[in-house]
């Protein structure tokens, strides 16, 4: 039974429902090939911290929809929103360190497959939480093509050269860096020219390199390991179990 819309977009519209006494959403795509390629996709992944397909339904060839699990906290930027205007202290907490500890499991289950899966669109309005945990949702388009907003994506991705999974890593680090400051990507540079303008977004990733974007808010390994995440040389970024062993290694610090 559908209940309400909860969004719309160029990619079709997403649904709040229940099936079974159990809230899903209901997710309605645009394009029939898309969605298609994203069902085949997300159909073989069994993971505690990725949202979960129940399945899919039609009305008709043109009509197809995708039953998903329901997290019911909302998005993590929706959550460093509030953290902002409630004045929260920026830096590392417990549960911000928890937070990123449950991404990197869902990114080092996906980099472990065979192939490896890429989310490639990896950003806080992807990361869904709820009481039991947080979950990586699935970005509006398929995994099978270049897509991400540019403030997450890695240089090699945003030149169009040949990615893997570090892509996902440099992402993660920005996301990172979101978890310590509340605030968007570099959402307070500002252009040098007097006009107040923001700085387009090559000049960001310039900042976004230089770790510019980090509090010394908690534990110092932290920040190290968002700054080794953003490195522009791909190779020199950790790997999934990397980044999860670093955090482990933190939160026994707190």
């Amino acid at each position: 039974m559908i209940q309400q819309l909860i969004s719309r977009g160029g990619y079709g519209e997403m649904y709040l429902g229940m099936f079974n006494g159990q809230q899903e959403t209901r997710k309605s795509k645009a394009n029939r090939i898309t969605f298609l390629t994203e069902v085949k996709l997300v159909a073989v992944l069994e993971h505690p911290r990725i949202v979960h397909l129940v399945g899919i339904a039609w009305d008709s060839p043109n009509d197809l929809c995708a039953l998903m699990e329901f997290m019911d906290d909302g998005d993590l930027r929706a959550h460093l929103n509030e953290y902002d205007r409630e004045h929260r202290p920026i830096g590392f907490t417990y549960e911000k360190v928890m937070i990123a500890l449950h991404v990197a499991h869902a990114l080092m289950y996906l980099h472990s497959l065979d192939p490896p899966v890429i989310h490639r669109d990896l950003k806080s309005k992807n990361i869904l939480l709820t009481d039991f945990g947080v979950s990586l949702g699935r970005a509006d388009r398929t995994m099978t093509a270049a897509v991400g907003a540019s403030l997450w994506m890695a240089p090699e991705v945003m030149m169009g050269q040949r990615y893997d999974d570090k892509a996902d890593i440099f992402s993660f680090g920005i996301v990172l860096s979101e978890l310590n400051t509340h605030a968007m990507p570099y959402t307070h540079a500002k252009s040098r020219d007097g006009s107040g303008s923001r700085l387009p977004d090559t000049a960001i990733l310039q900042l976004v390199v230089a770790g510019d974007d980090f509090s010394q808010g908690g534990p110092y390994s932290l920040m190290q390991l968002g700054l080794l995440c953003v490195f522009v040389d791909p190779k020199l970024r950790p790997s999934a179990p990397e980044v999860l062993y670093h955090l482990q290694m933190a939160l026994k610090d707190m």
